[in-house]
């Protein structure tokens, strides 16, 4: 019997539900560890990335179906819009619709190294959006009303190759172990007992 691809109103409750807890814990971390600008603009992406794996590594797997990456990327997408402006939303946007098409084909919600790969294109998009705003949107991103401290600590980090490349890569790194943890977990606890079947 061949299953539908198209999600019902329970999946789309799932994705919702996850990617607020998702966005609530990002927000959580986000505000706790705020007061460090370096923190912020270099580390913050690299732990997210870890620590919400295994939400989406779960999420996926439950689901099952296309629109998982994308919705969830979506709804971050919103978030960012709401707290810096509009002209943001197009980054998640398209972060969304690459994560999509790499989880393209059969078995790909329950494949670890796809739902790996759509979880790292999700992860660099968070950690590429403050840089966006340095490198394409700077004129909207000043009209914000941002203080000119963060402007320039932004622009310092932003247009550093080596701390482009340090927090890009410890966000791949962080995601791949993020997501092999949360692997083990749901195989453990949620597939062996029938949660996710």
């Amino acid at each position: 019997m061949e299953v539908s691809k198209k999600l019902t109103v329970k999946d789309l409750a799932t994705i919702g539900i996850f990617s607020a807890i998702m966005i609530v814990v990002f927000l959580a971390f986000s505000i706790a560890t705020g007061a460090s600008m370096f923190f912020n603009m270099i580390l913050n992406a690299v732990c997210v990335a870890f620590i919400l794996s295994p939400f989406f590594v779960y999420m996926a797997m439950k689901v099952n179906k296309p629109g998982v990456t994308l919705i969830y990327n979506i709804l971050h997408g919103i978030l960012a819009s709401v707290f810096m402006g509009p002209f943001i939303f197009p980054w998640f946007l398209v972060g969304g619709i690459l994560g999509e098409l790499s989880m393209r084909g059969e078995g790909s919600y329950r494949d670890i190294k796809k739902i790996t790969l759509a979880w790292i294109i999700t992860s660099l998009t968070r950690a590429t959006h403050g840089m966006s705003e340095i490198w394409f949107f700077y004129k909207a991103f000043v009209n914000t009303g941002v203080s000119e401290e963060q402007i320039a600590i932004q622009t310092q980090y932003y247009t550093d190759p080596k701390w482009i490349t340090i927090s890009l890569v410890l966000t791949v790194v962080a995601a791949i172990l993020g997501c092999y943890l949360g692997n083990k977990i749901t195989k453990k606890h949620f597939i062996k007992t029938g949660v996710i079947n």
